[in-house]
């Protein structure tokens, strides 16, 4: 996201009988907008908060945002305030400025707008942030629903949708500020881990934290009844790009100094080292000179690790280019990967690397009946590796997709899910999904096992 003049966000702190939310959306404006964080130009940032936030000015800071938008324009939507499901209705809304029982169908902005504006702008690289909780008795029984809303925003467009707690919880603060917010400032500066190194931060990186982290921070505190507090976020998404959010160019220095420093000694570095060199020349640009490094080095061709990184950044080339030629490289890569993990008897690279050949014959639209032989190969490697890692269900879940063998998929993600991060999930999603979608070719995105796998690794 080298290109920051192209980042825009729209803020919203409603306040009324929440005067935290104004703080949270004043914080993230002074986070989004300085040069040494995030560096979004304050030209491309609206907030709106107290009186600005009406329904009015909500909407027509929608219509702002598509004028000055374009398709490669990345977006940041974020809401703080009350926000739910009025009465049996089943309808979803957020409450701007002023609104009450009495005049909320004049006021209030229906899940149905908020997606209408949404699906306006020209942009798919949207996310929302939506830090609200219920607010009981405010109109008949209350509002609830956060996590319906969430559900029907991205059906049509692009979008991530990352709330801060579940349907029937609260979300929680210290100190006058949320903790949900807290987390987010945290992560898009760069201040969630230290040393922080990389060169960009994602919405993975900000699922990924918030995820482990506002839970934790809730606990900590009690509720009215002593009880320690639960929040637990949601997100939702149907998309596979890897929006970037944050751009530190000064943390490439990092990656240079581990250059600087290894490269002279590459003859004598250990394995791991030599790893380490390899990604910080991809990290800087120099994709070229790693691969070249590997395709040179005589270990690579005796040991599975390094020729599947080299695989790895032959695949990477391929997803890039979509050449043919750069897609049969990376099959080819993988083979041998298989062959010499088979030879040196490494029983995670047998399993890894054969459902990576799979996943190439699936996608260079190859000898299917060799990528089913694959995927028998990689669920018979899996099924006999002694330890229960996430490599090894997502391997499971996967290969079976490859076989139709559909419920015993679905037995492995669900351990997938109980045993992988949140990026790893993601990456299963994403890879599950295509697979499924390429041989069984559902009529709908309401089909039952894209819905099992959305729900399963996404929820």
């Amino acid at each position: 996201m080298e290109n920051r003049n192209n980042t825009y966000a729209l803020i919203i702190g409603v306040g009324d009988d929440l005067p935290y939310t104004v703080k949270d959306a004043q914080n993230l404006y002074k986070s989004i907008t300085n040069k040494k964080l995030v560096g979004y130009p304050k030209e491309n940032v609206i907030l709106l908060t107290e009186k600005k936030a009406t329904r009015q000015g909500i909407l027509k800071a929608f219509d702002t945002l598509k004028e000055k938008t374009n398709e490669e324009s990345s977006i940041i939507l974020y809401y703080s305030g009350h926000g739910g499901k009025f009465g049996d209705e089943h309808k979803f809304f957020l409450q701007p400025y002023g609104m009450t029982a009495e005049n909320y169908k004049k006021t209030w902005v229906t899940a149905e707008e908020l997606k209408e504006k949404v699906n306006a702008l020209p942009s798919s690289r949207l996310v929302l942030f939506l830090d609200c909780c219920h607010a009981e008795g405010m109109i008949q029984t209350g509002i609830k629903g956060l996590y319906g809303m969430a559900q029907k925003l991205n059906d049509e467009q692009g979008i991530w949708v990352m709330a801060s707690c579940q349907d029937n919880q609260k979300s929680y603060g210290y100190n006058n500020e949320s903790f949900f917010t807290q987390c987010l400032l945290e992560v898009l500066s760069g201040k969630h881990r230290r040393p922080f190194i990389d060169p960009e931060i994602s919405i993975m990186d900000v699922v990924e934290y918030i995820f482990e982290e506002v839970p934790k921070r809730a606990a900590e505190c009690v509720d009215d009844d002593d009880n320690p507090c639960v929040q637990t976020p949601f997100f939702k998404t149907q998309m596979s790009e890897n929006i970037i959010l944050s751009f530190f160019p000064r943390n490439k220095e990092d990656f240079e100094s581990t250059i600087i420093d290894l490269e002279p000694k590459i003859e004598d570095l250990d394995e791991d080292n030599y790893i380490k060199l390899i990604k910080a020349m991809e990290a800087v640009g120099r994709v070229d000179d790693a691969t070249h490094q590997l395709e040179k080095n005589k270990k690579t061709h005796q040991d599975p690790d390094l020729l599947e990184l080299l695989g790895d950044l032959y695949r990477n080339q391929y997803l890039r280019s979509k050449g043919q030629k750069d897609g049969e490289k990376t099959l080819a890569t993988y083979k041998k990967a298989y062959e010499l993990a088979l030879s040196t008897n490494d029983e995670e690279q047998i399993f890894t690397n054969a459902v990576k050949v799979a996943f190439l014959y699936a996608k260079l639209d190859l000898d299917r009946r060799e990528m089913r032989e694959y995927a028998t190969k990689a669920v018979q490697g899996a099924s006999n590796y002694l330890y229960p890692t996430a490599s090894k269900w997502a391997t499971l879940a996967e290969a079976n997709i490859y076989l139709a063998k559909l419920e015993e998929s679905k037995k492995y993600y669900l351990k997938v899910s109980k045993k992988a991060g949140i990026r790893y999930k993601m990456e299963c999603f994403d890879r599950g999904a295509w697979v499924y979608n390429a041989f069984f070719e559902p009529e709908n995105s309401k089909d039952e096992f894209l819905t099992f796998l959305d729900e399963t690794l996404l929820s």
